[in-house]
């Protein structure tokens, strides 16, 4: 029964969004019509859409007025899951941070973004944001990569840690060393400004960090690979990172 009860909720509270969209204004007693409910589940809707962040408005008097100004949403914005989590991950670094003029709302906005998902996509952009960290600390780094990052490389980075395809690449060192290397993306990790992958190495046969801005080019395989949950638990430097 209670699962019921809130199906028919959320069918409701859909279609009181749908018809305030729909028109410019809304006598009070048309809408209680229209959904077939009382004046107070209608106000006790209206509040709670007004809580999740609808500019609904209310005027006074006889009837009732109730518009929603602006029509705000963006219910019809189309984003593919990289570009969601991107933003997602986007806004998580502007909260880390910590700008009072900028961040006071960040985590409400991230946290009604992901809300936004159907049901059975959630779970694997939950997924996605767990294998994405962000460090509770800045750090003393050189204000400029050591290499500028092209699109192709960035596509192909993003390609291999979304897809969970090997990646091949080039690597140079802190002793200015260039090796190529098959590494499996595995994490993605942010000590601002500096950007790292938490890898499975082929070549050492072991996990490797590696900095984003050392790697030279990369090329997408065609071999997949499964998550090694074991590279990031057991390491010391985990207690300093927080997943989006």
């Amino acid at each position: 029964m209670l699962k019921t009860d809130f199906k028919n909720r959320i069918e409701r509270r859909n279609r009181l969004i749908g018809m305030l969209r729909s028109e410019d204004h809304w006598k009070t007693s048309d809408l209680r019509e229209h959904l077939n409910i009382s004046q107070r589940t209608l106000m006790r809707d209206l509040a709670e859409l007004k809580d999740a962040g609808y500019p609904i408005e209310s005027d006074r008097g006889r009837g009732g007025g109730i518009r929603l100004n602006g029509r705000w949403g963006i219910d019809r914005l189309v984003l593919s899951h990289k570009e969601v989590v991107e933003l997602i991950l986007s806004l998580a670094i502007m909260e880390s941070l910590n700008l009072p003029l900028l961040t006071g709302n960040i985590e409400a906005i991230r946290q009604k973004l992901f809300q936004t998902f159907p049901e059975n996509q959630r779970g694997i952009v939950s997924n996605i944001r767990k294998r994405i960290l962000i460090s509770k600390h800045s750090r003393n780094a050189m204000a400029s990569p050591l290499f500028e990052s092209t699109q192709d490389l960035s596509e192909n980075l993003s390609d291999s840690f979304f897809r969970q395809r090997c990646l091949e690449i080039n690597y140079r060192s802190e002793a200015d060393e260039c090796t190529s290397r098959t590494i499996e993306a595995h994490y993605i990790m942010l000590s601002w400004p500096v950007w790292y992958i938490v890898a499975w190495d082929h070549l050492r046969a072991a996990p490797r960090i590696f900095r984003i801005d050392r790697i030279e080019n990369a090329i997408v395989t065609k071999t997949d690979f499964k998550l090694r949950p074991e590279l990031i638990l057991n390491d010391t430097y985990l207690p300093f990172y927080a997943t989006i």
